[in-house]
């Protein structure tokens, strides 16, 4: 996607408030799969991709076992819904492509969960792919009347050539909503077209028209400082670790909220933003635990 011309204005999207609550967010790491791709057929079609390309192998990659999107999917949905769960929708988000093209997260996601759901996978947005799987599903829910939904945002690093993409490690987030929430709702607010230097006023655009007070807690994109782009932000910020451009900025609100609404509505906020640089999508995503 093309850097927005100077001079224009970000392409603006309507807000989302979303239609379900946030009833759980789990997040996990991944230590060395079980996956290799070192066998003939995958030597060919990474070989074939890298030339077609013209990027850089890394050969030393393949012969290691990774963990392809399927496995963890698999493995986020048994932590998200410990006992069989039907789930009307279920989207997958990832900024990178998947160790094995041979597997599918969407495919093993449509077998495992009760009850045909179904099941579709954002790509190719960088780290706005969450916040497009989020706006889609809103999309969808609002449609269909799912009173269930899932979304599931995935990171991995063993892919045998380079992604142009600092990549740290293996790791996904997921997210549950449903009717009745316990952990609280979700609204979001998106724009095209940012280039770095109008991040700040177009932080602070989403953040009023999202009703976001200054002092409420932020987690930030790695790419982001709150001095220079939150003008005006009083609050505490964090930032999400470098190497995980889809799952890391929710794993770090998985780390900063649990399941759980807190007491008295104290720190009952936090809001995500994440810009990224190479596509200029601007995302900016308040939970907010105490709204009924």
């Amino acid at each position: 996607m093309a850097a927005h011309p100077a001079g224009a204005s970000p392409a603006r999207r309507a807000p989302v408030r979303f239609p379900l609550r946030l009833d759980r967010i789990v997040h996990r790491s991944f230590s060395t799969g079980t996956t290799r791709i070192d066998d003939p057929f995958s030597r060919r079609h990474f070989a074939d991709l890298t030339a077609l390309y013209g990027v850089e192998p890394r050969p030393e990659v393949a012969d290691a076992a990774g963990n392809t999107f399927a496995a963890m999917s698999a493995a986020l949905l048994a932590d998200l819904t410990p006992e069989p769960a039907d789930i009307g929708l279920a989207v997958v988000a990832h900024a990178t492509p998947d160790l094995d093209c041979r597997r599918a997260a969407v495919t093993c996601l449509s077998e495992i969960i009760p009850g045909r759901p179904l099941v579709f996978t954002v790509a190719d947005c960088g780290s706005a792919a969450p916040f497009a799987a989020l706006e889609l599903a809103d999309a969808y829910i609002r449609r269909h009347g799912h009173r269930t939904a899932a979304v599931f945002v995935l990171d991995q690093a063993r892919l045998p050539y380079e992604t142009g993409r600092h990549l740290a490690g293996d790791a996904g987030a997921a997210l549950l909503f449903t009717a009745a929430g316990r952990t609280g709702s979700l609204a979001m607010r998106r724009m095209s077209g940012v280039a770095a230097d109008d991040v700040p006023g177009a932080v602070r655009t989403a953040l009023d028209e999202l009703d976001c007070d200054p002092d409420v807690p932020a987690v930030l994109s790695p790419g982001l400082r709150a001095a220079r782009d939150l003008p005006g932000h009083t609050g505490l910020t964090v930032s999400a670790p470098d190497g995980f451009p889809a799952s890391g900025v929710f794993g770090a609100l998985a780390a900063e909220v649990g399941c759980v609404a807190p007491a008295d509505g104290r720190d009952a906020r936090r809001v995500l933003v994440d810009h990224d640089p190479d596509s200029a999508e601007l995302s900016v995503c308040l939970l907010d635990q105490g709204a009924p």
